[in-house]
């Protein structure tokens, strides 16, 4: 069930919101609603990719905690310049596992 929450927007950002639900074709609501899960999703992946820079977690649990796949995760990683971890062994031992073929 859906709650209702109240926020303080200015102007400027309003006329953003507006803008961009007309280009959306949809209600303000809506155009917020897209806006906050799509701050809450890049928010989570940047946490995670925090931690794994400072090697506090591995790139699987990274990827756990970002809500994105093991191999999304490393291209995120591998596109900002981090230490994954994951090198061509553990690919190798990867597909040896889950049975793909060379």
């Amino acid at each position: 069930m859906a709650h209702a929450v109240s926020v303080r927007l200015s102007r400027e950002t309003l006329v953003e919101v507006d803008q961009l639900a007309v280009r959306l074709k949809t209600d303000r609501s809506e155009a917020l609603r897209r806006l906050i899960e799509r701050g809450l999703r890049e928010a989570k992946i940047d946490n995670a990719l925090q931690d794994l820079r400072g090697r506090k977690i591995s790139v699987g649990r990274a990827a756990e905690m970002a809500g994105t796949s093991l191999y999304e995760m490393l291209d995120l990683a591998r596109e900002r310049g981090i230490p994954s971890g994951y090198g061509p062994e553990d690919f190798e031992r990867d597909l040896r596992e889950f049975g793909s073929p060379r």
